[in-house]
């Protein structure tokens, strides 16, 4: 049962990683430091850093289960097509219990290398899921210009896309975001 778990959520996240267009980086990495109050309730910080330039800090994330923690993985997307944006960073912080919980944290580049964070997002992929949470931006599949959307996916049994629905839109607008709660769209993908 184990194996099956892991098995369909890399298919998941492999189909993810294409379908959205990030890559693999080695641009960022990870820089560990612990930081702990009591015993029992140690966390595990890390930053996200530059790494040409490592007192440049993305940002410091933690790890709250070191028992279930499972890796950390950095990818971007280039030219997403947002203005004054060079690129996408993408982080996801996973941790194996039964299933795989994963946290996505996503940071906006600018042309300064200045870094601008979106809200988090978590899924949890079991046996059974057939749905993620994920933002789609312009240069993507039914991304749209000058939007961020923060979609849910629905999968068929064979792992392709069956539906999407957008759950939030984000209009970045140079400086600050404008974000409309509405769903706007509704769809089937079936490529």
């Amino acid at each position: 049962m184990s194996k099956l778990i892991i098995l369909f959520t890399t298919t998941l996240l492999l189909q993810y990683s294409n379908a959205q267009d990030f890559k693999t980086t080695t641009d960022y990495v990870v820089a560990n430091r612990m930081d702990t109050k009591q015993q029992e309730y140690a966390t595990a910080l890390f930053d996200v850093v530059v790494a040409d330039a490592p007192s440049q800090k993305v940002a410091t994330l933690s790890i709250l289960d070191l028992d279930f923690f499972e890796d950390i993985t950095i990818s971007s997307l280039a030219n997403p097509e947002l203005n004054q944006m060079k690129e996408i960073l993408k982080v996801d912080v996973n941790y194996n219990s039964c299933c795989i919980h994963s946290e996505t944290y996503y940071f906006m580049v600018t042309a300064t290398n200045d870094f601008i964070a979106l809200p988090y997002i978590e899924n949890t992929y079991c046996a059974t899921t057939a749905s993620e949470v994920r933002y789609v931006f312009p240069t993507q599949t039914l991304g749209k210009t000058g939007l961020i959307l923060k979609t849910k996916v629905q999968f068929t049994e064979n792992n392709t896309v069956k539906d999407t629905q957008i759950l939030q839109r984000f209009a970045w607008n140079d400086d600050h975001f404008n974000a409309n709660d509405a769903i706007a769209y509704t769809g089937t993908d079936n490529n």
